[in-house]
């Protein structure tokens, strides 16, 4: 029976990266500034597989995203990534807040005549991720300070990942630092389904008592 192998942070580290750039040269295709340098890539290498291992193993058997922010980051399109990890905080924050209560969370967070088209988990897709942060602070789902490391993760992914036309280069540790806050201010902050329901019973009872003395 063989036996496996256990990799080093190399192994990450792509070895057609190169290739890839060579060919863009080649077809005439911009090539400057496409993927990070082996420098950059090196030091995701190096640092990358730590911050993983500190996650439990349920956590790390769903989480998609950040299986994607590996392979961007291994093979240098750190813009890629940073979409990637991003995407795997919402999808964390969302559980959270169905976990919480799917109706106190939209009585937060929609207000108006809009509110009856916010009724499942499905409609959380519909809000903006600014709403969402916004209520996950108000609802205290997190704290003021991961609040503003996320508010400002969402603004890089606005201004400089993929989806948006940008000439910025992102760094290894930029990268590693917005990793960083995904895997140990959201990830790793694991609130009971008891705690996170006793909490939203809770606000609905303070909002509730609150309006009957309005009235």
């Amino acid at each position: 029976m063989s036996e496996l192998t256990k990799t080093s942070h190399t192994d990450l580290i792509d070895p057609q990266a190169q290739r890839v750039v060579e060919f863009l040269e080649q077809i005439g295709l911009p090539s400057d500034n496409i993927i990070a340098a082996q420098s950059e890539r090196t030091i995701i290498g190096q640092n990358l597989p730590a911050y993983v291992e500190s996650l439990p193993a349920e956590i790390k058997r769903d989480a998609r995203y950040l299986s994607k922010f590996v392979v961007g980051a291994g093979f240098g399109l750190f813009d890629y990534s940073l979409n990637a990890v991003w995407n795997e905080v919402v999808l964390d924050l969302r559980k959270k807040t169905i976990a919480y209560g799917i109706d106190i969370f939209f009585d937060s967070a929609v207000g108006g005549n809009a509110r009856e088209f916010y009724k499942t988990d499905d409609d959380l897709a519909s809000l903006k991720d600014a709403v969402l942060l916004d209520t996950c602070r108000k609802l205290e789902l997190i704290s003021n300070t991961t609040y503003k490391k996320l508010k400002h993760i969402l603004e890089m992914r606005n201004d400089i990942g993929i989806s948006h036309p940008t000439n910025y280069t992102i760094n290894a540790f930029e990268l590693l630092g917005w990793l960083q806050t995904c895997i140990q201010d959201v990830l790793n902050d694991r609130p009971t389904e008891a705690a996170l329901s006793s909490t939203g019973i809770h606000t609905k009872f303070k909002n509730t008592h609150f309006t009957n003395r309005l009235d």
